[in-house]
């Protein structure tokens, strides 16, 4: 991105085994009723972006007046996932139902704006996205178990990793972020969380490293502190905490069927984690 927001921070994890966890803190406020939240994506100004895998409108949620409405329906899509920002206040949104189409979405106008930037033809199901570079975003492929590359000045798109990890029969890949040098991903049917270095185009350089295989993992995000948040779906319906400097997890909060998170920009939410969930969006305030 031209301006990373403040989560993309330095990350040093090491792998660890999931074990048995229980929530450590409050429980979350309820920020919007809006249902089927798939992904999240926090705007400069404080407001947070949702999207739903059934729908094209692209939600707009004011966490501090909890209101939720429309911020603009996406054409051509029929449902929407991954989000990530590529330039400031222009965000890159995977589009279909199978997702085979990116979007871009530009709010940096006196209106939203959205148009096409690729469809790829030979995709499966895209529903991660992780922001390479401002032109580059990446896409977790969660029937074909890989991650495209997609260069959004060209529409040009590639198969820059395939590994058994990110595959499954059912769904594979779906949470993917990307920061300094490494890709994070989770592999939602096999209950696995891994990472893997890239260079600067994208391409693996070396294998995959486990950070769990047991714990059911859906969209990730990165605070303020350097830990990794991941939501866990259905199957622990919560945010697991993860720790790189003690090696460690715990269970942050609960909230069912947990598919993503994002923290805030602003002064005043650096250190709250929004949360998506099957009932609704949430928000708590992180003890760091």
């Amino acid at each position: 991105m031209v301006q990373l927001p403040s989560f993309l921070c330095s990350l040093i994890l090491s792998t660890v085994s999931a074990s048995s966890l229980s929530p450590r803190q409050s429980t979350a406020t309820q920020i919007s009723t809006q249902k089927s939240i798939e992904n999240l994506a926090m705007r400069s100004n404080g407001l947070l972006l949702a999207t739903n895998m059934a729908s094209s409108t692209l939600y707009l949620i004011d966490p501090i007046a909890k209101t939720t409405k429309s911020s603009i329906v996406v054409t051509g899509a029929s449902g929407l996932s991954g989000i990530g920002e590529i330039a400031p206040d222009v965000f890159a949104v995977i589009g279909g139902n199978p997702g085979k189409s990116v979007y871009k979405v530009d709010f940096s106008g006196a209106s939203p704006s959205s148009s096409l930037i690729a469809t790829i033809a030979g995709a499966g199901n895209m529903n991660g996205l992780a922001v390479l570079d401002p032109d580059t975003v990446l896409l977790g492929d969660a029937t074909k178990g890989q991650i495209w590359k997609l260069t959004i000045s060209t529409g040009k798109s590639e198969v820059a990793i395939q590994d058994k990890t990110m595959q499954d029969p059912g769904f594979g890949i779906d949470g993917l972020k990307y920061a300094n040098g490494t890709v994070w991903y989770t592999n939602l049917l096999k209950d696995s969380f891994y990472k893997i270095p890239v260079d600067s185009t994208g391409k693996a350089t070396g294998t995959p490293t486990a950070i769990w295989t047991n714990t059911m993992g859906d969209d990730l995000c990165f605070g303020p502190n350097g830990h990794v948040y991941v939501s866990t779906n259905s199957g622990k319906n919560s945010v697991v905490d993860y720790d790189p400097v003690a090696g460690k997890e715990s269970t942050l909060v609960t909230v069912a069927g947990a598919t993503s998170c994002a923290f805030g920009r602003t002064d005043k939410d650096r250190d709250t984690i929004y949360i998506g969930g099957s009932g609704g969006v949430y928000e708590l305030d992180v003890k760091i």
